[in-house]
């Protein structure tokens, strides 16, 4: 993974999870702290924190438990504030950042360099829907900038004709995610972790091998999860498991005003931070209870919750699907829909659906049935019936929602528009967060040159 940064036609820079590189045509390439800083950046060091300090969800995915916040945040202002001298010094026009939000820890510390020197960031987000990369500017994506003749017409055609024609319709990525025995097993759950974990090793010794090296690079060094904490957060997770088994829902109970939050797949970049002021599910739900108290809030589990690993990935769900979080659900008083309850049977209920960032709202969008919002999904937050909770007033019911929905008289069309004209211009993806295509590489360099004609 790179992110580069351009400076002017005969510049760049480039970080990497291992180093920053500075590219020039005077003096070749220089990388961590061989390239020079004369000029004094100025370094606010609260601001920075406390930017620093909205990433712990981050923490939770990438770090040992057996570290402190603290101590994490003390390293991750070190990395931050070393990468602001560099790109002070090097102001660059534009930032390309190969991911469609920062969900890796030194990413988010980038991102938030970046931002303190107020430099123009745009993300290059692979999605599923046509398999290529769209080009957004910021993490709110309410830009896409368009940068080939590629028009996303038949792709979008299709997708709402699947969506129409199939009530149990489930994304062909999804499939490949939750279906897989292994995923399924915790056993290959351990595996996984053991084989990162010597691959880590291994990496060690050669960089303790080349330490002068080594020691003058610019990277963000965080403990790891070891095993015993891995098989420890397993185990949460099958606890939770059992305790949803443990629920007497009929899907009578639903009515046209209560409101059905569909969570997401933990840790993930759905979480955080696609939806950064509202990191968590509990924030969401709370939110919900408190902004429409006549309404029965329900939460419904992601089917992922059943997988421990997910193409070579593990997913450490445990750290956040426990017994405690479903203590807290019951406590707020928040009904639990079975997730192995399909959604188009929640469809036929009526009720309003929330999501983060979900593909469930252009689904229910194509289908006439209504959407809150409390993420920046790739497909932006101006979908067709859907209502971000940063444009809610504050005086809303459900019957409210129900009414400004019938308003639209042709659902299909709108979204087909919406989301034709959003997808069209979009990148080649040679594998950017979802499974890439080797080939797809000389036509992505083509379509990478183009775009950055634009910043010329």
């Amino acid at each position: 993974m790179a992110d580069v940064l351009i400076s002017d036609e005969h510049s760049m820079l480039c970080v990497t999870s291992e180093d920053v590189y500075l590219r020039s045509s005077k003096e070749g390439v220089k990388s961590g702290k061989n390239i020079d800083c004369p000029h004094e950046v100025s370094i606010r060091i609260p601001d920075i924190k406390n930017a620093l300090q909205r990433g712990y969800p981050l923490i939770d995915r990438w770090v040992t438990c057996g570290q402190s916040i603290s101590t994490t945040i003390g390293l991750m202002l070190e990395y931050t504030v070393s990468l602001i001298k560099i790109i002070g010094n090097y102001p660059p026009q534009v930032a390309i950042l190969e991911t469609g939000a920062p969900h890796h820890l030194f990413t988010y510390c980038l991102d938030i360099a970046l931002n303190y020197l107020n430099v123009k960031v745009y993300y290059l987000y692979g999605n599923a829907i046509d398999g290529r990369c769209l080009v957004l500017n910021g993490i709110e994506k309410t830009e896409v900038i368009s940068v080939t003749n590629y028009s996303a017409e038949k792709v979008i055609d299709s997708y709402i004709k699947q969506i129409k024609a199939n009530t149990l319709y489930t994304p062909k990525d999804s499939t490949l995610s939750v279906s897989p025995f292994l995923h399924k097993s915790l056993i290959n759950g351990v595996f996984l972790s053991l084989r990162h974990a010597i691959s880590r090793f291994r990496k060690n010794i050669v960089r303790s091998q080349s330490s002068s090296i080594s020691a003058t690079r610019i990277n963000l060094e965080l403990p790891v999860p070891n095993l015993f904490e891995i098989i420890l957060i397993f185990n949460l997770q099958k606890k939770y498991k059992k305790l949803l088994k443990k629920n007497n829902f009929y899907i009578s109970q639903l009515r046209p005003d209560d409101i059905v939050y569909v969570g997401h797949m933990l840790p993930e970049a759905t979480s955080f931070p696609d939806s950064p002021y509202y990191s968590d599910e509990i924030d969401v739900l709370i939110d919900l209870k408190n902004r429409f108290s006549d309404s029965k809030i329900y939460y419904r589990e992601h089917p992922a919750i059943d997988i421990f690993t997910e193409f070579k990935h593990v997913h450490l769900q445990g750290l956040h699907k426990n017994q405690q979080f479903y203590t807290q659900l019951e406590r707020l008083g928040i009904g639990r829909v079975p997730h192995s309850i399909h959604i188009s049977k929640i469809r036929d209920r009526g009720c309003i659906f929330a999501t983060k960032t979900g593909r469930v709202a252009i689904e229910n969008s194509v289908l006439g049935i209504p959407t809150i919002l409390y993420g920046y999904p790739f497909y932006g937050i101006g979908l067709p019936l859907t209502f971000h909770v940063s444009k809610l007033p504050p005086k809303l019911t459900c019957g409210n929602i129900h009414s400004s929905t019938d308003l639209t008289l042709n659902p299909e069309l709108a979204v087909k528009n919406y989301l034709t004209d959003k997808f069209s211009g979009s990148i080649e993806n040679p594998g950017i967060s979802i499974e890439g295509d080797a080939c797809a590489t000389p036509i992505f360099e083509n379509d990478y040159r183009l775009l950055l004609k634009k910043f010329q």
